[in-house]
C-alpha cells in the first residue's frame, strides 16, 4: 500500500525530520497539538505540518500512525491511540512504534493496540535524525512489517529483520547500549584524565591507536547536555531486558548510573542544560566544573 497520509506522535527532534522528508516526498504529515509548546507547533507549521486538536482526529485522517517519543512515554502515547480508535470506531490502521523500549514493553504495547483492532508493527530507528534520508535506517518486524516498506518510496530506508513481534525492539535497545556504552566509558576516563592534567595528551593517545572513533562518540558525548536523560532511560530499557532474559548485567547499570547523573546535573544547571557543547573538550570540560564523579 501507499502511505498517503501519516500522523507522528511527536513533533520533537526525531519527528521533525520525520515530517521534513516525508514532506518533501509528497506524503501528508499530521499530528497532535496536545501538550506541545507554541514554538514546536510553529517549527512543525513551517515544515507542512498539519496539527489536529485531538488523538481521535488524529487517528481518524491517516493510514499510519508512528510513535516517536521518550522510553517512558511509549506506554502512555500507545494507551491513548488505543483509546482513541475505540472513540472513532477506526478499525485495521497501522501503527509503528519506533522508541527505544525494550522487547517486554513492546509487546505490551502491541497488546495495547491489537485489542483495539489495529495492526502493530515493532520497529527502531539506528543513526541520527537530522540523517534520516542520507543513512538512517529504520527496522521494522512484526507479521505485516513488509507493508512498512512502502516507506523506501517516501524517502526513508526501511528494513524487515524478520515476523518476530518484539526483534525490532529487541535489536534497538542492543544498538543503544554498545552507543551509550561507549560514550558512558570515555565520558568517565576523559573526566578523569581532565582531572589529572592530561586530556589533551589521553585525546591524542586514543586518536592516536583507535583512528577515528574518539571523534565519532565525542559527538554522543557532546549532545549529553541535552540528551541524558533519554538516554538513560535507554538503559533502564536494556538492563531490565537482560534481567527478563536471566542476564546478570554489570556495565549497562553503570552507565546508566552516569547518564543519570548527568541528566540531574543538567536539571541543576539550567542555563546549560538544554544547550548541545560545541566540542567533546568543551563537553568533558562542562561536566568536570559541574562536579560530574567527584567523591564527596
Amino acid at each position: 500500500m501507499s502511505f498517503k497520509s501519516i500522523g507522528i506522535l511527536s513533533i520533537g527532534e526525531m519527528g521533525y525530520h520525520w515530517a521534513r522528508v516525508l514532506g518533501d516526498h509528497g506524503v501528508k504529515v499530521l499530528s497532535s497539538a496536545q501538550g506541545r509548546s507554541a514554538a514546536t507547533c510553529e517549527r512543525a507549521r513551517r515544515i507542512g505540518v498539519e496539527l489536529v486538536s485531538s488523538t481521535e482526529e488524529l487517528v481518524s485522517r491517516v493510514d499510519l500512525i508512528v510513535s516517536i517519543v521518550v522510553p517512558f512515554a511509549a506506554k502512555e502515547v500507545a494507551e491513548q491511540v488505543a483509546q482513541a480508535l475505540a472513540k472513532c470506531g477506526r478499525r485495521g490502521l497501522i501503527y509503528m512504534d519506533a522508541n527505544a523500549v525494550s522487547p517486554m514493553t513492546a509487546e505490551a504495547l502491541g497488546r495495547a493496540i491489537t485489542e483495539a483492532e489495529a495492526i502493530y508493527v515493532d520497529g527502531c530507528i539506528i543513526g541520527g535524525a537530522s540523517k534520516l534520508d542520507q543513512g538512517t535506517v529504520v527496522y521494522v518486524s512484526g507479521a505485516q512489517a513488509n507493508r512498512l516498506s512502502d516507506l523506501n518510496y517516501s524517502g526513508l530506508r526501511v528494513k524487515v529483520l524478520g515476523a518476530g513481534a518484539t526483534q525490532a525492539s529487541a535489536f534497538k535497545i542492543l544498538h543503544a547500549g554498545l552507543s551509550k556504552g561507549f560514550a558512558g566509558l570515555f565520558t568517565e576516563l576523559l573526566v578523569g584524565a581532565n582531572a589529572l592534567g592530561l586530556l589533551n595528551e589521553t585525546m591524542e593517545d586514543y586518536e592516536k591507536n583507535y583512528p577515528g572513533l574518539l571523534k565519532k562518540i565525542g559527538n554522543s558525548i557532546a549532545s549529553l547536555p541535552v540528551h541524558a536523560k533519554r538516554r538513560s532511560e535507554e538503559m533502564v530499557e536494556l538492563r531490565e531486558t537482560f534481567a527478563h532474559f536471566g542476564i546478570n548485567s554489570l556495565v549497562v547499570p553503570s552507565v546508566e548510573t552516569l547518564l543519570k547523573a548527568i541528566a540531574e546535573s543538567n536539571s541543576r544547571n539550567p542555563s546549560t542544560a538544554a544547550k548541545r557543547q560545541e566540542t567533546l573538550v568543551d563537553a568533558i570540560k562542562l561536566f568536570s566544573d559541574r562536579g560530574l564523579l567527584r567523591q564527596p
